[in-house]
């Protein structure tokens, strides 16, 4: 008689396609269909097609996928409004009652599409661990992808945003934390058990990201300078990345090097103040904003230096597209950046939110062509070693197998 293959259950909610979708894509793309039956509760259904055999479950509303065993979910209840005496409700109270409600709604669903084991990508406050365990599954497993210090507004700092992170946390079987940060930020805040989260450090396909193009020629199909130095950073423009500070450090280091300019890829909400920040620090002429740019790499080949000046980050995909793409890198010591990049040898750290430091690490590097290329090497061969998504998504499933190998209590 055959054993029935067990079930992953891989909660991926929300529009975008960011870390945790890359996270959850590499894994479905290397996960044997021929040892797990995989189910993806997830906001994205068109987004998992390269793996037809694996059921999509919407998790709010009709479907859009094409190709794959696909089926809905229930529309999320939506919230009360319009009561008189809701002015009058506690906020810790409201935020409880809304806990509670997504929670009741997410276990119906898993109920209704058992898994035996479900892996959600993780943020702290989350509903769906508490969720699992009250649809009783019996493995659930959580990746922190951040940690609390995302929390720049300190808007989760409450009581009750405190206590639930903790419920949350605690409610996993088994965690996987990106980085080690990221690991001591959550066992500190939630008590959560160290012996419980498995560091697995974010990883990708080096070759992905290999020089396609001369820099001559990337730096004319995006209409930049052709000769001088840059320095440029990839991601959202909003407080976490800190590209106000970047400018700063680029108007210091002008004097020196009146050739160079900063390139910044990406939008967000805060573009229109970054842009008017360059026009005050006097360097409008020196800071080119690309918007969002769907090819990284023509981006990354244009480049000198790689510049990541963040507030927070857990693990970085696009510092460690960077480092592939053989470009030296200053980052800011936040999170599992130091994790990252070794100083002095593939690029240096500064401290997070002091422009003269990052100007000075910038300084070493737009001053030296061979230190730029020396360290250029070593780090797409420091991602080749450390920080390949083969061995990223080998011991993800590991994990699953342990997982699923062990009796724990319901």
């Amino acid at each position: 008689m055959n054993r029935r293959k067990p079930t992953i259950g891989i909660y991926c909610p929300g529009a975008g396609t960011g870390g945790p979708w890359r996270y959850v894509h590499f894994i479905l793309g290397e996960l044997e269909l021929a040892e797990f039956d995989v189910t993806v509760f997830c906001d994205l259904p068109g987004a998992y097609e390269p793996r037809p055999a694996v059921k999509v479950v919407r998790l709010g509303g009709s479907v859009g996928f094409q190709g794959g065993a696909s089926v809905a979910a229930s529309p999320p209840r939506e919230p009360r409004n319009g009561s008189k005496f809701g002015a009058l409700v506690p906020r810790p109270l409201k935020l409880w009652a809304g806990f509670g409600r997504e929670t009741r709604r997410l276990a119906s669903l898993i109920r209704r599409h058992p898994v035996d084991l479900f892996h959600t990508q993780n943020t702290g406050c989350e509903e769906s661990p508490v969720a699992a365990r009250v649809a009783g599954v019996p493995n659930v497993l959580g990746t922190f992808h951040v940690d609390s210090t995302y929390d720049l507004q300190r808007e989760r700092n409450d009581v009750g945003h405190r206590l639930l992170e903790v419920v949350s946390n605690r409610c996993l079987h088994s965690a996987i934390a990106v980085s080690h940060a990221t690991k001591r930020d959550w066992v500190q805040r939630t008590r959560i058990r160290p012996g419980r989260v498995e560091v697995i450090h974010n990883g990708i396909d080096p070759e992905m990201f290999s020089r396609r193009r001369p820099r001559e020629e990337a730096r004319a199909k995006l209409g930049l300078p052709s000769e001088g130095l840059i320095v440029g950073g990839l991601g959202r423009l909003d407080e976490a990345k800190g590209f106000a500070f970047l400018l700063d450090a680029a108007a210091q280091l002008r004097p020196e090097f009146p050739n160079f300019c900063v390139v910044i890829a990406g939008d967000g909400p805060l573009r229109k103040v970054i842009e008017a920040r360059a026009v005050t620090l006097g360097m409008a002429d020196r800071v080119r904003f690309l918007g969002f740019q769907s090819d990284v790499q023509l981006v990354l080949d244009a480049l000198d230096v790689f510049a990541l000046p963040s507030l927070c980050e857990a693990l970085p995909y696009a510092l460690l597209e960077a480092m592939a793409a053989e470009l030296p890198t200053v980052g800011a010591a936040v999170g599992g950046v130091p994790e990252v990049i070794v100083p002095g040898a593939t690029g240096f750290l500064a401290p997070p939110r002091d422009a003269t430091a990052l100007a000075q690490a910038l300084r070493g590097l737009l001053a030296d062509a061979e230190l730029r290329s020396r360290m250029g090497a070593a780090a797409r061969a420091r991602v080749i070693r450390e920080f390949h998504v083969r061995d990223m998504v080998r011991k993800t499933i590991q994990v699953y197998r342990n997982s699923l190998s062990r009796k724990v209590r319901p």
